[in-house]
């Protein structure tokens, strides 16, 4: 296993972490939850538990025939939502170490990959899965 965090929880802190950014808006519609799933080759479920706390935390909203949304009060939701994962998780990112990803992550961006495919090619690379191995 890569990494301790679940998949669900996973999905959750990629969905709050883009509506900080700003890559997400309040009335931003999100993909189906089969569609989402089948994108990041994850089961169903996984997603819709993470769809499921994201409503709990009043940062998406789900709207039988409408869809799923980015909910009106997301970005300060979402605010509240990484406080509480940085206290979960030790803190906060090192700038520093930040700053060494910013280029790599530019390249990435230009080529037209989304944040979920980067940050699951991070993932690969920490765990020593590159797809350049040697004999």
């Amino acid at each position: 296993m890569s990494t301790p965090t679940p998949p669900y929880e996973q999905v959750r802190r990629e969905i709050v972490e883009q509506v900080r950014a700003g890559e997400l808006v309040p009335g931003d519609r999100l993909p189906a939850i089969r569609v989402y799933a089948g994108d990041l080759g994850l089961a169903p479920g996984t997603v819709a538990r993470a769809y499921k706390l994201l409503e709990e935390s009043q940062i998406i909203v789900t709207r039988r025939g409408a869809g799923t949304t980015v909910a009106p009060g997301a970005v300060a939701a979402s605010e509240v939502s990484a406080a509480a994962t940085g206290r979960e998780s030790g803190g906060t990112g090192d700038p520093d170490l930040a700053a060494l990803f910013v280029d790599p992550i530019a390249a990435a961006r230009a080529k037209g990959r989304s944040d979920v495919e980067i940050m699951a090619s991070v993932r690969e690379a920490l765990a020593g899965r590159t797809g350049q191995e040697t004999e």
